[in-house]
């Protein structure tokens, strides 16, 4: 289950954390040009309306890229938005209230912890522990992209509200906290809840 949570965050390392390439002087503008581009699965450009935040540089540990942009891709398969407003603004802050709808991240992991309960079963009794984690977890997380991205997956609307900041050129960016973790991973409170995380 850790490697799971590593590789959620993971994924805002790769395509949210890095960026300081463009924004906007507008923190609902920020907002609307950040969630066309997760909704259109433009990793690079979404990262550039995100305020740098070290607490996830450091996760940056061994995960395999490509399923990091496939549990991404198939999260962004049917992300929409809506009802973009503007809270407050005072000062270099604001707050940005948006209505999210996308495929409900704790459906997809329980849906696959369930599948894949019976594998890790079996592997108890197996004589190369290794081995078996190692197919545990890469069958654990396929599973999961296959659940978000499965046409019938179960979808979680959410009203979230992003928290911005002006940079140095002042311009919006959106803070990496746990509400932009919520437009990203609907519903992750309850999977770090399930998984003893805060």
């Amino acid at each position: 289950m850790q490697k799971i949570k590593r590789l959620l965050l993971l994924m805002m390392v790769v395509g949210l954390t890095a960026g300081v390439l463009a924004g906007c002087a507008n923190p609902k503008d920020t907002t609307e040009e950040f969630l066309t581009a997760i909704q259109k699965g433009d990793v690079e450009k979404a990262r550039t309306f995100v305020e740098s935040d070290k607490e996830f540089n450091k996760l940056n540990e061994k995960t395999d890229d490509a399923e990091a942009k496939a549990m991404l891709s198939a999260i962004t398969k049917n992300f929409k938005f809506e009802k973009i407003e503007e809270v407050s603004k005072k000062d270099d802050k604001a707050e940005v209230k948006v209505k999210i709808t996308s495929a409900d991240l704790s459906v997809a992991v329980t849906k696959a912890v369930g599948e894949v309960m019976p594998m890790a079963f079996a592997s108890a009794f197996s004589e190369d522990k290794e081995q078996s984690e190692k197919a545990i977890e890469k069958t654990m997380t396929s599973t999961i992209v296959k659940n978000l991205a499965d046409k019938d997956a179960a979808m979680a609307t959410r009203e979230v509200t992003l928290n911005l900041k002006k940079d140095k050129d002042g311009d919006y960016k959106i803070v990496a906290d746990d509400n932009l973790k919520e437009v990203l991973f609907a519903n992750a409170k309850s999977l770090e809840k399930m998984f003893g995380g805060k």
